[in-house]
C-alpha cells in the first residue's frame, strides 16, 4: 500500500489525520478549495469529484482512497446534500472500483444515532437514527459501501466518527472524541487489515464513560493512544452547565436541538 488519496482533504478532518497518515503512505488530496498547507509526501489537487476526467485522472495509481468529502450543516437541507453527499460518493465508489482501488474507507458519522437519548443508549447495536439531513446522507453513504463491498469486492471500513475538534468543548463531547492520531490509526487498519471485507467501527478515542463499545475496532486491533480528559478545553462544560439548545440529552447534541426545513424533495 503506497499511495492514499484523500478526498475532501482541505477540512478540518483532513488536517487532523494527515499528519499521521503520511508516515507510512503518499497523500494524494483532493478537494474543491486550495490545500494550502501541502508538505512533503503530498501532492494537492483542487476540482469537483463530479468532473469524471478529472476523478479519473486522479485515481490513477492509487491504492486505497479515504473519503472524507461532504457537506454539513444544523439545518442543511435535503437538497443541498444531493451532489456533495450522494452523487459524489457514488462518483468515487464507481472509480475506485475501476481504477483497482485496493482499499475504501468512508467517514460516516455518529450524527446517524443522533435523535437516541444519551440514557439508556445502545452504543455499538443502537438502531439508526438520523438527527437531520447530512446525517441522513451518511446512512445512505454506509448502504452505498456497502452495496461496493459486497457485488463489486471493494474492502470498505465505514468509520462513524464521534467528534474530532481540537479540544473537549463539553460533557456530551467528551464521550465520543477522537483524536486525530487515533482516527488516522483506524483508517490504517481499514487499508491493512486482512480481515476488512465491510465493517463499521466508531472514531472515538479512550472516553470516561464513552458511548460506544468500539468492539469491532478493538477485535481488529485498535488501541487508542489519547484521552478525552487529557484535552478539555478552558471552558469546557459539564453536563449541568450544557443548555437545552446544545441537545445534551442526545446523541447528536445541537444538530437535534436544530429545527429542520422540510425535506424539498424534487419533483
Amino acid at each position: 500500500m503506497r499511495t492514499v488519496l484523500v478526498t475532501g482533504a482541505a477540512g478540518r478532518v483532513g488536517g487532523v489525520i494527515r499528519p499521521r497518515l503520511r508516515e507510512r503512505y503518499a497523500l494524494r488530496l483532493l478537494d474543491r478549495a486550495p490545500v494550502l498547507d501541502v508538505t512533503a509526501g503530498e501532492v494537492a489537487r483542487q476540482g469537483d469529484l463530479l468532473d469524471a476526467p478529472f476523478l479519473d485522472a486522479s485515481m490513477n495509481g492509487v491504492d486505497a482512497v479515504v473519503h472524507l468529502a461532504c457537506v454539513h450543516a444544523y439545518d442543511i437541507p435535503f437538497e443541498g446534500t444531493l451532489d456533495a453527499n450522494y452523487r459524489t460518493l457514488l462518483h468515487v465508489l464507481d472509480a475506485s472500483v475501476r481504477h483497482g482501488v485496493r482499499r475504501f474507507v468512508y467517514t460516516s458519522s455518529h450524527h446517524v444515532h443522533g435523535l437516541h437519548p444519551r440514557s439508556g443508549f445502545s452504543g455499538d447495536e443502537a438502531s439508526l437514527a438520523p438527527d437531520g439531513f447530512y446525517a441522513l446522507s451518511k446512512a445512505f453513504g454506509e448502504a452505498a459501501c456497502a452495496l461496493y463491498a459486497h457485488r463489486f469486492d471493494l474492502p470498505t471500513l465505514v468509520i462513524r466518527v464521534g467528534n474530532a475538534d481540537p479540544l473537549v468543548g463539553d460533557d456530551r463531547r467528551m464521550r465520543l472524541w477522537t483524536s486525530g492520531r487515533d482516527l488516522a490509526d483506524l483508517i490504517t487498519i481499514g487499508f491493512e487489515h486482512p480481515d476488512v471485507r465491510y465493517d463499521v467501527v466508531y472514531g472515538v478515542s479512550q472516553c470516561e464513560g464513552g458511548l460506544y463499545a468500539n468492539v469491532r475496532a478493538g477485535e481488529l486491533g485498535y488501541a487508542p493512544h489519547d484521552d478525552a480528559r487529557d484535552h478539555l478545553a478552558p471552558d469546557f462544560a459539564p453536563y449541568e452547565r450544557m443548555r437545552e439548545r446544545d441537545g445534551r440529552d442526545f446523541v447528536g447534541g445541537p444538530y437535534v436541538a436544530t429545527a429542520l426545513p422540510g425535506p424539498g424533495v424534487p419533483s
